[in-house]
């Protein structure tokens, strides 16, 4: 067996893993499932992966956006970026089948793309010994059950690393596609276009071209995200008069008018009223974790750094960074999963073969917790 077909094997055993957990958790204690936001008809034909902002991609692909919001506070689905719920409405449209398990079936097929291009392209930096425990960091880490959900994390991760791939093949074309699908896809993927711009412009020097084609390559990758996120924005002042919507729809959820600038003071306030009032282990033991995950990433990305592997260094230091921009860090563990150079590197852990075993399983386990929290509408990730 090559280590392609292995990976891949290892991919579908993970989905149907994650499926098994979610179709048991799904009828384990359903008693106990907190306040459904969705009414009854729409939650009675989802699948147990598709939750909370699950809901909004489903009603994009069946109905597309809504009016703008007339308020503070109100919810509308603008926040929202088009690529991933146009996909959805394809597969409805061919295949006849429910919206939400074809927004499962473009995850789960993102994914086995996304897995078999990591795969090379970790061996490409690191060898082939750190490829399959690279790809088991991936799926076992607690918050990658998202990559079987109705989420845009295994679109995304398959996109960036599609763009990375085509550019340190110097296959400029193809590259400045992905990137600018990436850019259609969440806000996220922005962080890509410093990553391209310095992969394209290694690439071509590595290969010996001039300096100004290096350069020119550079300035091709790095513009194929920020054109698709153009794009977006292009059609949400055409169509609302507004091209940044999805920033007023994103904040407006809160009740309170802020801005994008107002995040890290946010997350700050919270972090200083959990401690005050105890609650880093009490009430809000999933924010915590979520702060754990951030801090994780940005040790992996210091080590990145220390490697001499500016790029990537640079892609997760933005990965992390972007979660400030939110205001909160309930979603952080679910924000850092495309920033696949992160699970490479700890992979490395492998070389402490019981260690590593013993997190594996200790991953694993708190992502079954993850699931069930999930399928109950306890956490929304």
């Amino acid at each position: 067996m090559t280590t392609r077909q292995r990976v891949f094997g290892l991919g579908l055993s993970w989905l149907v893993g994650v499926w098994i957990v979610a179709g048991i958790s799904s009828r384990v204690l359903p008693g106990m499932s907190a306040g459904r936001p969705w009414s009854y008809d729409i939650a009675k034909r989802v699948t147990p992966l598709t939750r909370w902002d699950s809901g909004w991609y489903v009603n994009i692909a069946e109905a597309g956006y809504w009016e703008p919001p007339t308020r503070v506070g109100q919810e509308t689905n603008h926040a929202f970026f088009p690529l991933y719920p146009a996909l959805i409405r394809v597969v409805v449209r061919t295949t006849g089948i429910e919206t939400s398990r074809a927004g499962n079936l473009v995850s789960a097929l993102a994914l086995l793309g996304a897995l078999l291009l990591f795969a090379d392209w970790t061996k490409r930096h690191y060898g082939e010994a750190r490829v399959v425990p690279a790809v088991l960091v991936l799926l076992l880490f607690p918050t990658s059950f998202f990559f079987a959900a109705v989420y845009t994390e295994a679109l995304l991760l398959a996109l960036s690393l599609s763009a990375v791939t085509a550019f340190e093949r110097r296959r400029l074309a193809l590259g400045a596609l992905a990137g600018l699908l990436a850019g259609l896809t969440r806000i996220s993927g922005l962080v890509l276009a410093p990553y391209l711009a310095l992969v394209a412009f290694r690439a071509e020097r590595d290969a010996g071209s001039a300096r100004v084609r290096a350069l020119g390559a550079a300035a091709l990758a790095g513009a194929s995200p920020l054109a698709g996120f153009g794009i977006f924005c292009l059609y949400f002042w055409k169509r609302f008069g507004d091209p940044l919507l999805f920033v007023t729809a994103q904040h407006n959820w809160s009740g309170a008018r802020k801005s994008i600038l107002d995040g890290p003071s946010l997350i700050w306030k919270s972090l200083v009223e959990d401690v005050q009032r105890g609650r880093i282990l009490g009430a809000a033991p999933a924010r915590t974790l979520e702060g754990v995950y951030l801090l994780l990433f940005f040790v992996l990305a210091v080590v990145l750094l220390r490697q001499s592997r500016r790029a990537e260094a640079l892609f997760v230091f933005l990965t992390v960074a972007i979660v400030f921009a939110s205001g909160t860090l309930e979603s952080a563990g679910r924000y850092v999963l495309p920033a696949f150079p992160a699970f490479a590197v700890l992979a490395g852990l492998n070389a402490r073969r019981d260690f590593f075993r013993a997190l594996l399983v200790l991953a694993g386990l708190a992502q079954v917790a993850y699931v069930w929290a999930f399928v109950h509408w306890y956490w929304a990730g």
